[in-house]
């Protein structure tokens, strides 16, 4: 049944003079609460009803919390709309008072008996005071799959059945699908207490439309992508919502290219993190996507089903987000995403969505000549190399200062692939000479995605390994122990570098209070696991390196062989690091 169908039944059935209990149900998350509250704002002030209580039976355990807990919901039909507060517990409170007092007065049998019972007596008496006073209320029931194992099928369904025909209420019942077992009682009993079922199953639109119904830019365009990745579920939907909502402070005033693209990375981050089964990728996929098919088999490989397997649900993966628009994961895009995964937006979440829309704005406008000269690229099948080659030319010469790694890796696969290796080659050299040697890169997880051009790759690996500062291994040292360890690259690559002659001569000659400080500060250069190459062979080095050099040390002399005494207890992590430096030796940051 539409929304709109299922809409109008509603709103007779609050409506109308009959009292009658019915059932709303659909598949979980489709949105029946959210639609059951629309017609509660909407409707409220025409409800056959005086009163109003919504309760969600979730971990009720007994039919006295169930009865307890639509008293203590109940508001007139005017605030249906408002969750009961304060303010409709005073007006309960006033209500049960005045009643209970009034039949003290007339001298009900309640007092000889609250007399006999004593002050204990009173809890009973004030609970069935007040399941007294639910009379003419529409009740919704919500959440009945969860109720605690203490509350019964029958005696929900019982008391569904009293309320309607003793009390003068209305109650309407909010179910999943598809949720209980045909054994249950529910199924057993509901034909006789429920006059009919309402079936809720909107369409994707439908659902889409009832979380971005405001008709402002951002809903328009959320609704678009959502639509087109075939969300329905209103959790999922309104959990987009809650994101933007997050989001557009920070995008106020931005490039309409920026929004779109923000509001374009959102659902499908949110799909992937949150959707379960009804997502197709996973999050950690999304992050490493570069575009195109990974892995695609080419005819003749020879591979086990597992490769196979994997290649094949890469390929799924690839053309669901090619398909989507996704075409690969940008560094402002991998913000989002870091922004969805941590669940929930704090100041430093945002702060990294702020850095990295700042530097998608400013590339961007830097960057435009190059952009304009991939529509060229991408816009046709025309043999306009000419044309082609004088864009990117131009972008080189203008804008050359401004090119990410990235841009400059993808510049230089085409050149290369059309066979112009000689003229890209110089420019890359031009570019590691001036931009990166003029650059604040330090170390290569700051690279945000590795290239694949064989020569930038080797220039990079010349540029990382000539980050070293050229002191003595005491100067840097002493420089090391001064800020807490090897974080600084420079540094530690300076370390890494010396010879075990030079650790040798260094340590026998040290003399001075420090000398346990500074031996333990690189021996822990061991136990540091990073998941970049480059940086562990470091660590390892410097470790190996002391490790060999206690080990001489300690063969000069019974009292020295004392003295390394204190550092024993790496044995295990010398093998472990000696085995990655052979496996890697030449791999340096």
């Amino acid at each position: 049944m539409s929304v709109s169908k299922v809409k109008s039944a509603l709103v007779d059935f609050v409506k109308s003079e009959k009292d009658r209990a019915i059932v709303l149900k659909g598949d979980w998350g489709t949105g029946k609460t959210h639609l059951w509250k629309q017609v509660v704002l909407e409707s409220r002030d025409s409800f056959c009803k005086r009163n109003y209580s919504y309760v969600s039976l979730f971990g009720l355990n007994s039919l006295k919390d169930l009865k307890k807990s639509i008293y203590e919901n109940k508001v007139y039909r005017e605030r249906a709309h408002i969750a009961s507060d304060e303010s409709s517990l005073e007006e309960n409170f006033k209500d049960i008072s005045g009643r209970f007092a009034g039949w003290m007065r007339k001298g009900s049998s309640l007092f000889n008996d609250v007399s006999a019972m004593g002050v204990k007596g009173i809890g009973p008496i004030v609970e069935s005071l007040q399941f007294i006073r639910v009379t003419d209320t529409l009740i919704c029931l919500d959440d009945f799959e969860r109720k605690g194992s203490g509350l019964h099928d029958r005696e929900v369904l019982g008391l569904i059945s009293l309320l309607v025909e003793s009390k003068n209420c209305r109650v309407v019942m909010l179910l999943n699908d598809g949720t209980l077992k045909s054994s249950d009682d529910f199924f057993f009993y509901h034909e006789k207490v429920f006059d009919y079922e309402v079936t809720f199953s909107p369409s994707i639109d439908e659902s889409v439309n009832l979380v971005f119904c405001s008709g402002n830019v951002f809903h328009g365009a959320l609704a678009k992508n959502a639509a087109k990745l075939k969300i329905n579920n209103i959790r999922l939907l309104r959990k987009i919502d809650f994101f933007a909502g997050l989001l557009k402070s920070t995008l106020s005033g931005c490039n309409d290219k920026v929004v779109e693209q923000a509001l374009h990375v959102l659902p499908l981050a949110i799909l992937a993190k949150y959707g379960g089964d009804a997502s197709k990728v996973d999050i950690d996929f999304i992050l490493n996507y570069e575009g195109g098919y990974v892995g695609s088999l080419v005819p003749g490989d020879e591979l086990d089903e597992a490769k196979m397997e994997i290649i094949k649900s890469s390929e799924v993966k690839s053309q669901y987000l090619n398909e989507y628009g996704f075409t690969r994961c940008e560094e402002f895009d991998v913000a989002i995403i870091n922004l969805v995964k941590k669940g929930y937006a704090d100041e430093e979440s945002l702060a990294c969505v702020i850095q990295a829309l700042e530097a998608k704005i400013k590339h961007d406008s830097e960057i435009a000549l190059l952009q304009d000269a991939w529509n060229i690229f991408h816009g046709s099948f025309l043999e306009n190399d000419e044309e082609v080659f004088a864009a990117f030319n131009l972008a080189i010469e203008k804008s050359l200062v401004n090119f990410s790694i990235n841009d400059l890796d993808s510049v230089a696969f085409v050149y290369s692939e059309a066979g112009k290796a000689s003229i890209i080659n110089p420019v890359i050299d031009r570019y590691f000479d001036g931009v990166m040697v003029s650059s604040n890169i330090r170390e290569r997880n700051e690279i945000f995605r590795w290239p694949e051009h064989l020569y930038i790759k080797k220039k990079l690996d010349e540029y990382f390994d000539g980050l070293v500062v050229e002191r003595s291994l005491s100067e840097l040292i002493k420089y090391a122990f001064s800020v807490s360890g090897f974080n600084d690259a420079n540094v530690r690559n300076s370390v890494a570098r010396k010879s075990e002659d030079e650790f040798y001569e260094y340590f026998s000659s040290l003399d001075n209070e420090y000398l346990t400080h500074y031996v333990r500060m690189c021996l822990k250069c061991g136990q540091v696991r990073s998941p970049e190459q480059g940086i562990q062979n470091s660590f390892n080095n410097i470790f190996v390196k002391t490790y060999r050099c206690l080990t001489r040390l300690s063969e000069v002399s019974l009292l020295n062989k004392a003295r390394v005494g204190k550092f024993k207890g790496y044995e295990e992590l010398y093998a472990r690091a000696v085995e990655e430096l052979r496996t890697q030796p030449d791999r340096q940051e």
